[in-house]
């Protein structure tokens, strides 16, 4: 096993600490000695496996420091905690959520109430749920600004049903529409979006009702990347600017 292997092996297996700990130890070496073993002391064997592994690798590489090999951990590990950070998580409604998977009204929740900038709410159908409308009235109290687009009856040329001017009784919200003389027959506004102050991204099958949120088998993503967060929010301003969407008046 090559020394590149060896450190991508011991970033997979060890925890963050431990590998802190290994970059420590390893920093003021010439060459690995039995101090090197002691981080993973106790550990299950697979951290201790890596490390034995590292330590063979680093032997057979003349001239590298374990100042060169703290350095690779502690860059391997920051990539690491980024990844952690910008990985997509699934999001459902309906029976069989487990482990890292979570519910799409707690998820909806947890955005709405974590904004303090920005939020851009899409959806089809949508229906003033009281919850939804008491995140998004304290969301404009905290001086965030409030961004809805839904599709309306009128515009879809029937194609939709549902209630009027949803969300109807919030001050402070700016509202768009896709006019219907901006389409092609038969096109409907079916996108499910909602992006906090440009970092955060959640993509969903589910609409804004209350079938949707408790009863529905319906399957989303979470995205911590503030670049594709960025990127679906500016599509949507790139939309409002050229004029596709319109102020709900």
């Amino acid at each position: 096993m090559n020394v590149d292997t060896a450190l991508a092996t011991v970033l997979d297996r060890l925890s963050d600490d431990q590998v802190q700990a290994l970059a420590e130890t390893c920093e003021p070496l010439s060459s690995p000695d039995a101090r090197i073993a002691k981080v993973t002391a106790g550990a299950p064997p697979g951290s201790t496996d890596a490390v034995a592994a590292l330590a063979k690798a680093w032997r057979e590489r003349p001239g590298l420091t374990g100042a060169g090999v703290a350095l690779a951990l502690r860059l391997g590990l920051v990539a690491r905690r980024d990844a952690h950070a910008r990985r997509v998580r699934p999001v459902w409604t309906g029976p069989g959520s487990l482990g890292e998977q979570r519910l799409t009204a707690a998820v909806l929740h947890e955005l709405l109430a974590s904004a303090r900038q920005r939020i851009l709410l899409v959806s089809y159908a949508a229906y003033t749920l009281p919850e939804v409308a008491a995140d998004l009235e304290a969301a404009v109290e905290r001086g965030c600004q409030v961004d809805v687009v839904f599709e309306t009856t009128e515009d879809s040329a029937g194609a939709y049903l549902g209630p009027h001017r949803p969300f109807a009784h919030l001050a402070g919200i700016n509202r768009w529409r896709w006019p219907g003389d901006q389409r092609h027959e038969g096109a409907v506004l079916h996108a499910k979006l909602l992006v906090i102050d440009r970092r955060h991204a959640f993509v969903s099958s589910a609409n804004l009702t209350h079938r949707a949120l408790t009863a529905n088998i319906e399957a989303g993503v979470l995205c911590q990347d503030a670049a594709v967060a960025a990127s679906l929010e500016d599509h949507v301003k790139a939309l409002i600017a050229a004029g596709v969407l319109t102020p709900d008046a």
